[in-house]
């Protein structure tokens, strides 16, 4: 009987191996996935209020300024 429980625990092993693995993979997968739901409702809501805050009042759009461009001339004022 002692040998017999032997083989038998040594042939069970690798199973409940392969299945705390199987288990831990698919556990992973679902708090992963948990995770990722989360993420993208949180995103969306922020996404939402910063366009409502957008729509209702507007950033302030800097307006470019003209420069108009001369002619530059350089020269020493010597007095004479």
């Amino acid at each position: 009987m002692n040998n017999y429980l032997k083989v038998l625990i040594n042939s069970i092993v690798p199973f409940v191996l392969l299945g705390i693995a199987v288990s831990l993979i698919i556990g992973l997968a679902i708090m992963f996935s948990y995770v990722l739901v989360w993420g993208i409702l949180i995103g969306v809501i922020l996404w939402i209020v910063t366009s409502i805050k957008e729509f209702f009042f507007p950033s302030a759009t800097t307006q470019n300024k003209v420069v108009i461009r001369g002619r530059i001339i350089e020269h020493k004022d010597d007095p004479k």
